[in-house]
């Protein structure tokens, strides 16, 4: 007589228990580095009210005259111009959980919020982006990469001096790129050798953690193939209400759920298109 076999697949199956780890694997989220990336010099002024901040600034003087010790001079003139930041984006992002499953799962409050902010804050990046439009005028302050879309230090150095030939302030100076052309810096070798750099090893690191001609770098996915050199406050970002979180029971509706409502509302002006440049 042949024996029976009682197998995990089979005969053991209906008794062999599913478990479910209370750790979530990460999700893969792309950096969010231009809202700390540009001004934000004017949010304090409008965090309590108003949806408007008028921001004046003033045109140069003509050269002045040189005149002889008897000369009289004319008085001359400037007009200010006056930019408006105005208060008028809102992104939200809602989503739904019914009271069964929010008792039955394991606890996913925390995670589902985490993943909520992170989808508005991608928002906010990609509307900061879209905003960004530089100086069409010679020099056009939109330039092309030299090869293709591969960085290259003379890509780098021609963004550095358009923003120099326009008197930009050099101190603060920020370098943002997309994820091929970061990894393109390991091929310039005067940003990766320990003979040019003041501390540390980009190619054990994996990373450049140190300023590249007087820019501070970052990178995000988000970036595309595109490069931008700037000063922060080319573009100016206000966040009047910051991402505010809203539970609300549906009992009322004859759900049996409960609705998590977030939103930010903000402000994007870019100020100065001769403050920025960008390498595509």
């Amino acid at each position: 007589m042949v024996d029976a076999v009682m197998r995990a697949g089979t005969e053991m199956s209906g008794v062999i228990p599913e478990l479910w780890s209370a750790r979530f694997f990460p999700t893969l989220l792309e950096s969010m580095v231009f809202a700390d990336c540009v001004g934000r010099e004017y949010e304090n002024e409008i965090s309590s009210l108003g949806d408007t901040v008028n921001i004046t600034d003033w045109p140069q003087f003509a050269e002045a005259d040189e005149i002889l010790e008897n000369e009289q001079v004319s008085a001359d003139s400037v007009t200010a111009n006056t930019t408006q930041l105005i208060i008028n984006k809102q992104v939200a992002k809602d989503y739904i959980l019914t009271k069964k499953a929010k008792a039955q799962s394991i606890d996913s409050q925390n995670a589902l919020s985490d993943l909520a902010n992170h989808s508005i804050l991608k928002k906010m990046q990609n509307l900061i982006i879209t905003d960004i439009v530089p100086s069409a005028s010679a020099p056009d302050h939109q330039i092309s990469y030299d090869s293709g879309t591969t960085l290259a230090l003379a890509d780098i150095l021609e963004a550095k001096e358009l923003l120099d030939d326009a008197d930009v302030e050099e101190m603060g100076r920020k370098m943002i790129t997309g994820s091929a052309q970061y990894n393109d810096l390991f091929n310039i070798t005067g940003f990766t050798s320990r003979d040019f750099i003041p501390a540390g090893s980009p190619l054990t690191a994996g990373a450049i953690s140190t300023p590249i001609m007087g820019f501070d770098f970052a990178w995000t996915s988000e970036a595309g193939a595109t490069s931008r050199f700037f000063h922060p406050m080319f573009l100016q970002l206000a966040v009047q209400q910051a991402p505010d979180v809203k539970v609300y029971d549906l009992g009322v509706e004859g759900k049996r759920a409960e609705r998590v409502n977030m939103d930010v509302l903000f402000g994007i002006k870019q100020i100065s298109d001769l403050r920025v440049v960008e390498v595509s």
